[in-house]
């Protein structure tokens, strides 16, 4: 049996949630579906965003010739590294399936 880690439910997660049950209970089930529906759709768009920064930084990296520099190329790592565990970065295997 493989070991599979559980992505733990970040505060933002936890807030949306928080909200989405909320609306839930003071307006029904509809409106509990309209507010995750929002978020997905949030959650989405700063997604997007977000790999297009990275691939901005990346290109800037590269004209600067920055990405010679361990330094500079570690610490870009880390950041990505951070984004994808919030689900706002996927890798590019992530990506191809999606389409």
């Amino acid at each position: 049996m493989a070991f599979e880690e559980e992505k733990k439910e970040s505060f933002v997660d936890k807030l949306n949630s928080s909200i989405a049950d909320f609306v839930g209970n003071l307006f029904g089930e509809d409106a509990k579906k309209s507010v995750m529906d929002a978020q997905e759709k949030v959650k989405d768009i700063s997604a997007q965003t977000v790999t297009k920064l990275v691939e901005f930084s990346d290109s800037i990296l590269e004209s600067l010739k920055l990405n010679e520099n361990e330094q500079v190329m570690k610490a870009r790592d880390s950041i990505q590294d951070m984004l994808k565990q919030e689900g706002l970065l996927k890798e590019p295997e992530e990506e191809a399936e999606q389409l």
